[in-house]
């Protein structure tokens, strides 16, 4: 049962970077749009959420922490859809399955786990493999502001694993489905306001608004079964199945659906980044 609802959560992530890759690079004109259809997301995973919090107490402590977390996933997933917008979708995959790096290095430096030798070498050697398969060629589509907006998304999607780290290292770590509740509450007000405070062009369809409940419910189930999984396998199985895996899906669909073409610089760096993240998960 467990294995079957591993291979969902996989299935959630990989269809939610697809859509989000399409959506980003076909029907979405910038910034406001971003915020409009993430916001149609996030509603769909309050609704959920609010469900399984239902009857459950909370603390002062949650609330805050995970408003905070709230505004930093709502950046983390404004700033990936804008990179699979300008970018090659697997590429970005990559780099932001990378930002683990900071969690890991956050556990560190809270004292909660011992960094080996030998692992961080292999975070070094991830860097290499990041950087080329990000290096630019005289044919390659690559710009600044894919660059750019990796580089945030990155961050951002880190600091989600450290505030994690935080609240589950916590008295109140069985608070965990208010948590999320509040989280993406806050992050469906902060889209909210920023999608609607500016007018856009585009003008939003029934598809539209189908591939934004869509991508919701995708995002509430890796998040669900994510934390039940992840204190029922073993991490050395867990981590490299669902990052490996769900690079490894992505990318066929990436060159299947939308076209896209490795360089040689691009598959080594790719190839050599999916082994170090499973090396980071084995260490």
């Amino acid at each position: 049962m467990d294995y079957l609802l591993l291979m969902t959560s996989v299935l959630s992530m990989v269809v939610n970077n697809s859509v989000l890759s399409g959506v980003g690079k076909k029907m979405l004109n910038g910034r406001t749009d971003t915020y409009r259809f993430n916001s149609f997301a996030y509603l769909i995973c309050v609704f959920l959420f609010a469900f399984l919090t239902f009857g459950n107490a909370f603390s002062i402590y949650t609330i805050i922490l995970g408003s905070v977390f709230g505004i930093v996933t709502m950046l983390s997933n404004f700033y990936r859809v804008l990179a699979l917008a300008n970018g090659p979708t697997h590429i970005t995959i990559l780099i932001t399955t990378a930002s683990m790096i900071i969690p890991t290095m956050s556990g560190v430096v809270m004292g909660l786990e011992k960094l080996k030798p030998l692992k961080l070498l292999v975070i070094a050697v991830l860097i290499f493999f990041i950087y080329l398969s990000a290096k630019k060629d005289k044919d390659s589509k690559i710009g600044k502001n894919w660059i750019l907006y990796c580089g945030l998304a990155f961050i951002f999607q880190g600091i989600i694993g450290v505030i994690q780290k935080i609240h589950q290292s916590s008295e109140h770590k069985s608070e965990l489905f208010p948590f999320l509740f509040i989280s993406f509450t806050v992050s469906f007000l902060f889209a909210t306001i920023m999608g609607y405070s500016k007018k856009t062009d585009t003008r939003f369809t029934g598809k539209y608004y189908f591939f934004s409940v869509l991508c919701g419910v995708c995002i509430f189930t890796m998040n669900y079964l994510n934390l039940r999984l992840s204190g029922v396998l073993p991490s050395q199985l867990f981590f490299p199945a669902v990052n490996g895996t769900t690079i490894i899906l992505t990318s066929i669909i990436a060159v299947a659906a939308f076209k896209e073409k490795l360089t040689k610089l691009q598959f080594i760096g790719l190839s050599g980044g999916l082994l170090s993240l499973a090396a980071i998960c084995l260490l």
